[in-house]
């Protein structure tokens, strides 16, 4: 060993000529803490800000934030928590007040009540979940602190939280409605009223630009499709106040939706209990049938035509179709109809419900392979029977038709048609 004790010689490693190190646009060297991280957020907004131009301050803070050395997997809901209300959010969602942290001037809790001074605050945290996607569930967090903290809110600023609510979803930002609007669900903020003003603000704002689709499509995501009413407080939860308030708010496209969904659960209800009576030891006799029926329809107030549906699923319900060929499957069915006939025909009282029944006939013989042919025999042994008339059949034929397996149906029902036509012309004939 030759040289001096603890010498060493470090060789100076090659470099290409040229070659520009990278740096980054800044550099910002933060204590691991969500104070120091909210700081360090806050003073990039405010570095960014020049003029009293709110979207384009926020386009150039996002720049930066986007090149920042800042630790946004632990911290990504310090971050939202700054955009939406300044700073870092405590306890019933007011911002941590300490006098060595920072606050932001310009958040959504602060800026004016409306969509284009709201929107522009959704964008930059769209800008910044595409850039590091794992920042969704942060930002889905922190909207769902600011769900459970609404009644701390005042009713302005429960109208900004709602339009940028409103916004995450209508520029599909990534957040997963669930995540979010099932917070909703709280006992303690729906029993002030706070839930219910949120939704509405929510609603009118979502619809002023997407469509009453779409926002079916957001709730049923959101699990609340069918429990719109639970969002009103306690003594305001019945049909009639829910549709008074939103009709009041111009939603009325709301309130027929969920007219459409209530009808669809008493149908479900009717149904299950009417298939109960039928397959119970031994089966309820018709008059009991009938009369489960008229009671249900009056206190549900159904329609004959959703009604005479509900009965023909229930009786498809008891017809047995395994290992059976298509003349057994329709023996069955005429057996049914002759047992139950005054089931049917109590609701066939016009050709809107007998439609309505040969519409509902066609798209469950479309949707089973067994059934497919049989179709045209079916309406023929109900007519034969005297529930559906020959109006409502030719109204069918004509222009009355579904979209479902139309084509097929109406080709296999020409030979009953042109039969009817031709006993019509020889009645004329007498």
């Amino acid at each position: 060993m030759s040289g001096a004790q603890g010498t060493t010689t470090t060789k100076e490693k090659p470099q290409l000529a040229g070659t520009q190190i990278k740096t980054r646009k800044r550099n910002i060297a933060v204590p691991l803490d969500p104070g120091s991280f909210a700081d360090a957020v806050v003073q990039i907004f405010q570095d960014s800000k020049d003029g009293d131009d709110v979207e384009k301050n926020l386009q150039a803070a996002v720049k930066v934030l986007e090149s920042a050395d800042l630790d946004f997997s632990r911290y990504g809901e310090t971050l939202f928590e700054v955009i939406f209300a300044g700073g870092r959010l405590a306890a019933g969602g007011s911002v941590v007040s300490q006098k060595e942290n920072k606050r932001l001037e310009f958040n959504v809790l602060n800026a004016e009540a409306d969509r284009p001074h709201i929107e522009p605050y959704i964008k930059i945290c769209q800008q910044l979940v595409r850039r590091r996607p794992f920042l969704i569930k942060a930002l889905e967090a922190t909207l769902s602190k600011l769900m459970k903290s609404l009644d701390f809110y005042g009713p302005e600023e429960r109208q900004k939280l709602a339009i940028a609510t409103s916004r995450v979803f209508a520029l599909k930002v990534g957040v997963l409605p669930d995540r979010v609007l099932l917070a909703l669900l709280n006992d303690r903020i729906i029993a002030k009223g706070s839930v219910l003003e949120f939704v509405t603000f929510l609603f009118k704002d979502f619809l002023a630009t997407e469509n009453m689709d779409d926002l079916v499509v957001l709730l049923r995501k959101a699990r609340l499709d069918d429990k719109l009413l639970d969002l009103f407080p306690p003594q305001k939860r019945n049909l009639a106040d829910f549709e008074s308030h939103f009709k009041a708010e111009g939603l009325d496209k709301l309130v027929e939706h969920n007219a459409k969904k209530v009808q669809e659960r008493q149908l479900e209800e009717l149904k299950v209990h009417l298939t109960e009576m039928l397959t119970s030891d031994p089966p309820a006799e018709l008059p009991e049938l009938l009369e489960a029926a008229k009671e249900k329809k009056t206190e549900y107030k159904l329609p004959d035509a959703e009604l005479i549906k509900a009965l023909w699923s229930v009786l498809l319900a008891t017809v047995n179709m395994v290992g059976k060929n298509g003349q057994q499957i329709l023996a069955t069915f005429l057996k049914q109809i002759k047992a139950y006939k005054k089931l049917f025909t109590e609701f066939a009282t016009s050709a809107k419900a007998e439609t309505a029944l040969i519409n509902h006939i066609q798209v469950t013989c479309y949707e089973d392979s067994k059934l497919q042919k049989l179709f045209a025999q079916i309406v023929r042994i109900l007519y034969d029977a005297d529930i559906v008339g020959e109006d409502a059949i030719v109204f069918w034929y004509k222009k009355g038709s579904v979209a479902k397996g139309r084509n097929v149906f109406v080709k296999d029902m020409e030979p009953f048609i042109k039969w009817l036509e031709e006993a019509e012309e020889e009645e004329d004939d007498e």
